[in-house]
């Protein structure tokens, strides 16, 4: 004991370990760039003791998740993630080259025909916890890379999955939560929802939910022609609309203009046979097929079928996906001829089921964003070990990326048009825009690219602020089609101004150069011009790259300024 009477320890001698050259972050505030979060996620475990509780409370979802599976008799089975074909599910696959047998190979999609298959092995009910992945857009609900776990059991229907559903989530929330059946919830929006678990969930068409929120009936719209006509005459703006396919655009749709609305946990059933190639038709109607999708937050969280078990009637979708992907749609499923076998041998009637577990402990820890839930999120390399001028396809050659050779290289921009509508359309965010305008010229020089063009897109990516009159639901939106389409812009300008707004737009994704540098440069932009009117003389000159750092960590100065945002250069770029 101390003379102050506090327990210590008297050392006589000791031994080092273990070598430690660099310090521990400040452990008062912490790690607050957010991309060493992610890619020093040990740093924030040790520093942020809720970033510690979220990871573990992952771990023991899990475990609590295996328990409930075992107690309801099922085996654990492991799958594999590489295979000849990319099956399963609607996505764009991750290719790469198998040297020693020259072949093109896939990393998984969803494990799910390989699960079917040990149905037909025997194995009445098989789960497997594990990694899949989809080489699509980043955004707060999206990662290329995670967690599910997929479940299939024999004699069951959709509605058996519906009721296992609800048991498995009363288990969960019994053994991690007290029994709480309300959590609170957090959107990609910053906005906090009390979503109840407790009781038996709503069960809701989808064909029910895109007419309440856009007054199409996807029945009467019965055909591609119809439904992209319809979807026209809504003014809704759907990416690429005419090359998706008839299921593609439904799905699209849906996620466009319901699912968001969607918060308290809700069964989304009676899915069109075009969405769902793998799912059993209905008895009733075989217009529609036996699939649900648990929606909570707007997230899709769980996925599930009656599964089809005719090899015929499998076969006879997988050609009209193909003929759909030749169409343009990258997103159909490709056919496995080795699942038709698995089939023909006979599958015994089941129902499957997939969840996101990223997803659902991203909601129970009132995180807005996945990546705040995963140990070692994805960042962009800092050390890139290929060179950027060159990638390599699955074919194992090297090969020059058409964003290398710049999209908008032959595109011819009429400046004074651009500053004519500049300044006929926008007076309190004119400086701003020119701000931008100026930046993203400056990067495009030092990268080769077309300057006009980066030039035009960013003097204009907010210039229809003072039109909507600063209404973000109506920003970017019909008045920004018809300004550009007033200005004759070129094909495809529309599309990468509305990147930059990702929340209302997030089917643009930030995947070009151009998007990038636009996300990256907005926000940050107008915190440097903020930070400049600190200044004595309220010059830019003035403004040291410390003190927009310590200003950043100010959450009090320029506070409606988004921090995310400003750091979105350190991760895209």
């Amino acid at each position: 004991m101390t003379h102050k009477g506090e327990l210590t320890i008297f050392v006589r001698s000791f031994q080092l370990l273990s070598k430690a050259f660099l310090p521990l972050p400040e452990k008062f505030h912490g790690l607050a760039d957010e991309e060493t979060i992610y890619r020093k996620r040990y740093l924030d475990m040790i520093t942020e003791k809720t970033s510690y509780d979220r990871m573990v409370f992952r771990s023991r979802f899990v475990q609590k998740l295996r328990e409930f599976y075992y107690h309801e008799g099922f085996i654990e089975v492991e799958t594999p993630t590489l295979g000849n074909s990319a099956s399963g599910a609607l996505a764009h696959p991750f290719t790469t080259h198998h040297e020693a047998t020259d072949s093109d190979l896939f990393l998984r999609i969803a494990p799910e025909t390989s699960l079917k298959k040990c149905t037909v092995g025997g194995m009445e009910k098989v789960f497997e916890i594990g990694k899949s992945f989809r080489n699509e857009g980043l955004d707060p609900s999206h990662l290329p890379e995670f967690t599910s776990v997929e479940h299939y059991a024999v004699y069951w229907n959709y509605e058996d999955n519906m009721d296992f559903t609800e048991r498995m989530f009363g288990y969960i929330m019994d053994e991690l939560m007290d029994g709480n059946k309300k959590v609170e919830i957090i959107n990609s929006k910053g906005e906090k929802h009390m979503v109840d678990f407790s009781g038996k969930w709503p069960r809701r068409s989808i064909c029910d939910l895109i007419q309440e929120h856009s007054d199409i009936n996807i029945y009467e719209e019965s055909t591609l022609e119809k439904l992209q006509k319809a979807i026209q005459k809504a003014g809704i703006q759907i990416d690429g609309m005419m090359k998706l396919s008839h299921g593609t655009l439904i799905d699209k749709l849906y996620k466009k203009v319901a699912r968001p609305h969607i918060i308290n946990p809700t069964f989304v059933i009676h899915q069109p046979l075009v969405l769902s190639p793998l799912a059993r038709l209905n008895d009733t109607n075989p217009s529609i097929v036996d699939r649900f999708q648990l929606c909570i937050n707007g997230w899709e969280v769980t996925n599930a079928y009656s599964e089809l078990v005719d090899p015929v009637d499998q076969e006879e979708r997988f050609s009209k996906q193909l003929d759909a992907k030749k169409a343009g749609d990258d997103e159909v499923a490709m056919p496995d001829d080795d699942f038709v076998a698995a089939m023909e041998h006979g599958m015994p009637p089941q129902s499957g089921f997939g969840m996101g577990i990223d997803r659902i402990i991203a909601l129970l820890t009132a995180q807005p964003n996945l990546r705040d839930v995963v140990l070692f999120p994805l960042v962009k390399d800092k050390n890139p070990k290929i060179e950027p001028s060159v990638s390599v396809k699955a074919s194992g050659k090297k090969t020059v990326p058409s964003e290398e050779k710049d999209p908008h290289g032959h595109i011819n921009i009429d400046l004074p048009i651009v500053e004519a509508t500049l300044a006929k359309y926008s007076t309190t965010t004119k400086d701003h825009n020119l701000t931008v305008g100026r930046c993203m010229r400056y990067f495009a020089q030092k990268l080769g690219k077309n300057a006009d063009y980066w030039y035009a897109v960013g003097v204009l990516h907010d210039v229809d602020w003072d039109l909507v009159e600063k209404d973000a639901e109506r920003h970017c939106g019909e008045s920004l089609a018809q300004i550009l389409a007033e200005m004759n812009a070129p094909v495809g300008m529309l599309e990468d101004i509305r990147s930059h707004y990702e929340e209302k737009f997030p089917e643009h994704g930030l995947d070009t150069d151009v998007r990038k540098y636009l996300a990256s440069v907005d926000e940050l932009s107008g915190f440097i011009w903020a930070c400049s009117r600190m200044t004595p003389n309220k010059s830019l000159d003035e403004v040291k790259v410390s003190s927009v750092l310590k200003k950043l960590k100010d959450k009090g100065f320029a506070a409606g300024v988004s921090r995310e945002h400003c750091r979105r250069c350190e991760t895209l770029l």
